[in-house]
């Protein structure tokens, strides 16, 4: 849309600058540390995917695929036929896609991946959800013993805390229980919110014929008192589910992560089973709380035509991260030079030039002035720069084989060899 004839963003995607991204690529970077800490590889699917790939997978009848999608025709084919795409909604489905396709989940195989990126939901943009937004996330494929479900938690809780969030989040788990407990958990919803159907909301009334288990999601006030009363996925377990999430209990409680069992609790995509989990920020996010969530989904590999294969993942928004990041005071400064370096003449800029690119392949961050301007110009941007560390060198400097290095912070000079290496290491 154009104002005052410049172009301008489309509405809920956003521009990101250095003051935002310095604090985003501290999240990734500690987001790639652990989950490979954790053993688990990175994965990168294409953001582009076929429309019934998240129509079978994530399910018709939930709101990303009724409401949220991006969606077109891609007519791109020779033959003419188009394609119905999709801008991706989330990234499981995705993920699993691109296992089966690539021949990764043949029988007994093990599989960890990890992503991050963006995903992109038509929603209603406010403080933590965008139309384009980004997630970081991880599948676990094989494993159907509760100790993955831990472990998956677990790594979840290690990213939050080595981000300075954890005593900022609340877990919150349940349990949907097998295909079978959540279908006639399902039933006894569908029944219990059918006699009250005239007190739902518009949206519960919809989500009633097409996603029950979504009206216990709703934030409308009078769904709310409904919901309290309804009746609970811990009512209608089999022996063994109920055996799974008492062990996954036990896991938690073994780490010492603390947890709240949250028995209004479900995710509203169609391939869940068994674990659900939350983590609820308790700052910086507003309403839109949860910053990381995931759980098993042990029927989605063969919803999407693979074998049948137990998986558990999660994925967490970058956004709500960052959001809380800054209110709680971790967010980073961008990042400042190691050090500037001051031409004080032509022979000064010539070496300053050269030094700086000698500096930079050695990974050293170098502020240096291209413009010509006076020492005290340069200086001032020193300063502006907010560098460590100065030095001015000019024809003195040069003949004499040493330049002095300024500790701005301090004022403290020091004498140093005008030699790439020399200078390196007092910048490290």
């Amino acid at each position: 849309m154009a104002k005052n004839g410049l172009l301008s963003r489309v509405t809920g995607m956003d521009d990101l600058f250095e003051a935002e991204l310095s604090t985003w690529r501290h999240l990734e970077a500690i987001a790639h540390e652990t989950f490979q800490a954790f053993g688990f590889g990175e994965i990168r699917t294409p953001i582009l995917e076929e429309t019934a790939l998240f129509v079978r997978g994530v399910g018709e009848g939930t709101d990303i695929v009724s409401k949220e999608m991006f969606a077109f025709d891609d007519r791109g084919d020779k033959d003419g036929a188009s394609t119905s795409v999709v801008l991706r909604p989330e990234n499981t489905a995705g993920v699993v896609r691109a296992m089966l396709e690539h021949g990764k989940l043949f029988a007994d195989a093990y599989e960890q991946v990890y992503y991050i990126g963006p995903m992109f939901r038509r929603e209603r943009p406010q403080a933590g959800r965008r139309r384009q937004f980004h997630q970081l996330g991880c599948e676990a494929f094989g494993t159907a013993e509760p100790g993955m479900d831990v472990t998956v938690i677990a790594l979840v809780h290690t990213i939050l805390t080595r981000l300075g969030l954890a005593g900022h989040v609340k877990l919150h788990i349940n349990t949907l229980g097998d295909p079978a407990d959540r279908a006639v958990y399902t039933t006894a919803l569908v029944d219990y919110f059918q006699a009250h159907e005239v007190r739902l909301s518009e949206d519960s009334r919809r989500r009633l014929r097409e996603n029950p288990l979504r009206i216990l999601d709703s934030k409308d006030e009078g769904d709310r008192a409904l919901v309290k009363d309804a009746p609970k996925p811990l009512q209608h377990l089999s022996a063994q589910a109920r055996a799974h999430f008492d062990d996954v209990k036990a896991g938690l409680d073994r780490l010492g992560i603390a947890y709240v069992v949250d028995d209004a609790l479900v995710r509203g995509l169609d391939y869940y089973t068994r674990t659900v989990f939350e983590f609820i920020g308790e700052v910086g996010v507003g309403a839109q709380a949860t910053v990381a969530a995931g759980g098993r989904y042990d029927g989605l590999v063969e919803t999407l035509g693979g074998r049948p294969t137990p998986a558990v993942g999660f994925a967490g928004g970058i956004e709500r991260l960052v959001l809380m990041m800054n209110a709680v005071g971790a967010a980073r400064a961008p990042g400042r030079p190691a050090i500037y370096l001051i031409g004080a003449d032509d022979g000064g800029r010539a070496r300053v030039e050269q030094l700086a690119q000698a500096l930079r392949l050695r990974g050293i961050a170098v502020g240096a002035d291209v413009r010509g301007r006076s020492v005290k110009a340069q200086m001032k941007a020193a300063d502006r720069a907010d560098a460590r560390l100065s030095a001015v060198i000019g024809s003195g400097e040069i003949a004499a084989g040493s330049v002095k290095v300024k500790t701005m912070a301090t004022g403290d000079v020091s004498d140093v060899s005008l030699d790439a290496d020399a200078i390196a290491a007092l910048c490290r």
